[in-house]
């Protein structure tokens, strides 16, 4: 295998350019969007989006499996048994997509009973587009087998370039729809276009770059299919409790408040580009990670896992003060002070969850990596349970409002859980939880503390002293980071 190091960088450098290219379209679809159609509408293309979304959660961890699986087979050079998990896994991502489809079929047959605040002139519009976009997404649930392969050989240029790609031109091809049409359905046919000839493409990338690929939908290992149903079993209950927590906040918003979703989705929007943006430097660590487990380097992946650790919460801290310190001017330059002034006050509690979120990211993405993820599920369910109670009852009686703080709560707690349940018990790399908190998370913390000082001064005194204080906070946080932010790699 090629320097980790280098690896590791390069999967990150490709996986932020592929998300850069979905961010950028998950900005620029409101920005013109919210002028292109009426508020009802916006809303509506919104949700429906989010239920899209959620068919993707129903891969059951397959993707990563598959990934992880072709690293280490890499490694043995077993090309005969990478082709057997291809098509095995094919088989039951075919299976998943049809299941998901089904389960979005009924809940937009009783539309009106989830979404009772729909306006009537829209639901049969509704029905139509929300199913063309889940058909596509189920649609490429199967495809994301290729997605897995080219992962696991360490080649994620090719996926970022297709999806990046597809999402650019479906955007692009929206966002004219929008304005000459006005119809959700001419809008979601240019989306769910695109996004499955990015997934078609990955097949071709595929097949050029491992020519002995042999993959059939029928062909399935039996055993195979058990083993994996066995490793995936911990990530669909983990994928569950992830999906409680990002795949239900805006679906919770349309139930009890359908006016709320427009600006409420702005907010969930900046949010994705936030989570993604981490998750594609995280997610470059888990097949190097899965190599290095094949060869017991476990000293390498401690270090990598607290080194992973403290620049996620540097970029966190960073990206957070930038949202209070820059937030509501940003918004209202974006999309108007119509949805800005709602949405920033739901923003700065969603990117406080996110924040606190990550912190953990790296840890995860290391227990999956080495197959511990059985270790990850019980704080995942935690997580889920709290953020959605705790999103119902504060949608119930403090609005929108009350569902992003319901997030926040269940970030609060799934860290908690990490810490306190999780490290102890996953063992196979053994991770000291107190050289955790001191060198992956207190030294960073210590070290950014200017930041958030300034962004806390700026809330407080509605911005007056905020110009004079931010770059001495900059100043004073580049010296600490270079004297004990420890960001270079370290030998434990």
């Amino acid at each position: 295998m090629k320097s980790f190091g280098l690896i590791v960088i390069k999967n990150a450098a490709v996986n932020v350019a592929r998300g850069g290219a979905t961010a950028a379209v998950a900005l620029a679809l409101p920005h013109f969007l919210t002028r292109a159609l009426s508020p009802d509408r916006f809303g509506a293309w919104s949700l429906m989006l989010q239920i899209a979304a959620c068919a993707s959660y129903l891969d059951f961890g397959l993707q990563t499996a598959i990934a992880r699986h072709v690293a280490q087979l890499m490694e043995s050079g077993d090309e005969r048994r990478i082709n057997q998990l291809a098509s095995t896994a094919l088989t039951m991502l075919t299976a998943a997509g049809g299941l998901a489809l089904a389960a979005i079929g009924i809940l937009l047959w009783q539309l009106s009973v989830f979404f009772h605040g729909i306006p009537p002139a829209l639901s049969h519009e509704f029905r139509l587009a929300a199913l063309l976009l889940a058909a596509s997404t189920c649609a490429q649930l199967p495809l994301s087998t290729y997605t897995g392969i080219l992962i696991g050989r360490h080649r994620n240029e090719y996926p970022a370039l297709a999806i990046g790609g597809s999402r650019l031109a479906g955007g692009a091809a929206a966002i004219v729809a929008g304005f000459l049409s006005h119809s959700l359905i001419a809008i979601a046919i240019c989306v769910a276009i695109a996004n499955l000839l990015g997934s078609l493409l990955q097949v071709v990338f595929a097949y050029r770059i491992q020519p002995t690929l042999r993959i059939h939908l029928f062909a399935s290992d039996w055993k195979l299919a058990a083993q994996l149903a066995r490793y995936c079993a911990g990530l669909t209950i983990w994928s569950f409790g992830v999906f409680l927590v990002n795949g239900m906040d805006l679906v919770v918003v349309g139930h009890f408040q359908f006016p709320a979703v427009g600006y409420y989705s702005i907010a969930t929007a900046l949010i994705t580009c936030f989570i993604g943006f981490n998750f594609a430097v995280i997610n470059a660590f888990m097949t190097p990670i899965a190599a290095l487990h094949a060869r017991c380097e476990l000293s390498q992946i401690r270090s990598s896992v607290l080194l992973a650790t403290r620049w996620i919460i540097v970029i966190n801290i960073a990206l957070t003060a930038l949202v209070f310190v820059f937030g509501e001017s940003a918004l209202t330059h974006w999309v108007g002070s119509a949805y800005a002034q709602p949405a920033f006050f739901i923003l700065r509690i969603l990117v406080v969850a996110q924040a606190i979120r990550c912190i953990g990211g790296a840890f995860c993405v290391m227990l999956i990596a080495t197959g511990q993820q059985r270790h990850g599920i019980e704080g995942a369910v935690v997580e889920g349970i709290v953020s959605l109670c705790a999103s119902l009852l504060g949608a119930v009686y403090f609005g929108p409002a009350g569902v992003a703080a319901g997030t926040l709560a269940g970030t609060v707690c799934g860290l908690l859980w990490i810490l306190m349940r999780t490290m102890p018990r996953a063992q196979a790399v053994p991770m000291v939880r107190k050289d955790y908190l001191i060198e992956g998370m207190l030294i960073p913390l210590l070290a950014c503390l200017p930041v958030p000082a300034c962004a806390l001064i700026g809330v407080c005194t509605h911005g007056q002293f905020q110009a004079w204080v931010l770059p001495f906070a900059i100043v004073a946080t580049g010296f600490l980071l270079l004297r004990i932010g420890r960001l270079l790699p370290i030998r434990s």
